[in-house]
């Protein structure tokens, strides 16, 4: 008998439609709860603990991602997703109960490590129930699952706060996620998702505490760099050097040996997402601050970078799961597309240059990651034995949430201190996310 050559087929269409909901669910809350957050922060009056409300949900994660790589490795992904979804729900429903800031900024740090559980438990549960030559094609979907939230969700989100408040934002996003696993587990029966993995002895260690000690490590610095990043205190230069150095010291027993000399194979494959997530971040960042600021665009318009972007990422992922470009093809060409768009985009800083331009070039660094991610995804679980699946895939997510921390930490401080430079900001800004996606195009030629 043949095999199926759809996720969409009768094997696998419920499992499909699970794990494109709860990609869905979470590109939602993201554009969502950024577009909400503002409103709560005003009426809590906690505008001061803003920045804490967001910082804090990457920063839990990070301990959940490195507990979450343990418990999938030893008993498969089903537990864990289901435990990530629960906490995920009630971290959302006490945020839309919350009457204070600082119940508000606990019950994020709740949504975190529920996010990390799920972010891990994803990527695996895709290894354990779709053959290899379908992988490709539910990663390319998790892509076009982000779409339309990017589209929509700030306007329904602002829609929602502005008619019903802030608090139905949070509370309508569960809803979502419990359909979504609901129907995760009525199609994934049967299958290995289910099944507890055997570990080999070679594969056992007696130190398991080490990596989720240093993960509370790493946690602890990505708040101090965000909290130095503001710039609030006289001492932040310190906190801020303090802070990086102690997470290079985290991310060095986090992430596999060889990551950082982009040894070949899979430590360039994890150092490659970190390398391309957080050069794309930053651009994506200040680009439409500096619409704003410098070219006195309104904010829908000076957005249409991001809504550009996010379609010919869905784009680029398409193509990567339909199997015409080999992997080594995806990984160069959305490298180089995405060097080639950093740069194009970056045009816009030099005077007289049309606004549109930026726009041009972000359609080619969107569908440029779009290739990229999903094959970077793909060519982990490949290469990682059934055992070792959340560990990899866990190293994947941590490479790219710690190393953008750091970046936009230290970006961020450097911002604010040249706030009085006219553009120089936006120049060093745009200058770092280039260097990084160069580098992003070294460390390709090694990752495949």
């Amino acid at each position: 008998m043949s095999s199926p050559t759809s996720i969409w087929s009768g094997q696998f269409r419920g499992a499909s439609l699970g794990f494109f909901g709860l990609a869905f669910m979470v590109a939602y809350s993201t554009a969502a709860i950024t577009t909400a957050m503002p409103q709560a922060a005003r009426e809590l009056n906690g505008l001061p603990l803003y920045g804490l409300a967001f910082g804090i949900t990457m920063a839990t994660s990070v301990v959940s991602m490195s507990l979450a790589a343990l418990w999938i490795d030893r008993s498969g992904p089903q537990k864990p997703l289901i435990a990530g979804v629960s906490i995920y729900v009630v971290g959302m429903l006490l945020s839309a109960a919350a009457p204070t800031m600082e119940l508000l900024v606990a019950a994020r740090a709740l949504t975190g490590l529920g996010s990390g559980l799920d972010a891990v438990a994803l990527y695996v549960a895709i290894a354990r129930v779709f053959p290899a030559h379908l992988r490709p094609k539910m990663f390319g979907a998790l892509a076009t699952a982000w779409l339309l939230p990017s589209i929509v969700g700030p306007a329904l989100s602002g829609v929602v706060t502005d008619h019903f408040g802030w608090r139905w934002v949070f509370g309508t996003v569960p809803i979502l996620a419990l359909v979504a696993v609901a129907l995760l587990l009525r199609g994934s029966r049967g299958t290995a998702m289910n099944l507890p993995v055997s570990v080999p002895e070679a594969g056992r260690s007696r130190r398991l505490w080490v990596k989720p000690l240093w993960a509370v490590v790493a946690s602890a610095s990505v708040l101090m760099i965000s909290d130095a990043g503001a710039r609030t205190h006289a001492w932040w230069p310190a906190q801020l050097g303090v802070a990086v150095a102690l997470l290079a010291l985290a991310v060095n027993v986090l992430l596999p040996k060889g990551t950082w000399r982009s040894a070949r194979g899979l430590p360039s494959l994890i150092l490659m997402r970190g390398l391309m997530g957080t050069a794309f971040t930053i651009a994506d960042v200040y680009l439409p601050l500096f619409m704003i600021d410098q070219r006195h665009l309104p904010a829908w318009l000076a957005g249409l970078s991001l809504t550009v972007g996010g379609v010919t990422w869905a784009v680029g992922a398409w193509l990567a799961a339909g199997g015409k470009l080999q992997p080594r093809q995806s990984l160069r060409l959305g490298a180089g597309l995405m060097v080639l768009g950093m740069v194009i985009s970056a045009l816009v800083l030099l005077p007289g240059w049309p606004v549109w331009i930026a726009w041009l070039g972000w359609s080619a660094a969107g569908f440029g990651i779009g290739l990229a991610y999903p094959t970077q995804s793909v060519m982990v679980l490949a290469e990682s034995e059934p055992h070792e699946q959340g560990t990899n895939a866990s190293a994947l997510q941590l490479s790219e949430t710690l190393l953008t921390a750091t970046a936009l930490g230290v970006v961020g401080a450097v911002f604010a201190a040249l706030l009085t430079a006219g553009e120089m900001g936006y120049v060093m800004a745009f200058g770092a996310a280039c260097v990084l996606a160069a580098a992003t195009l070294l460390v390709s030629r090694r990752a495949a």
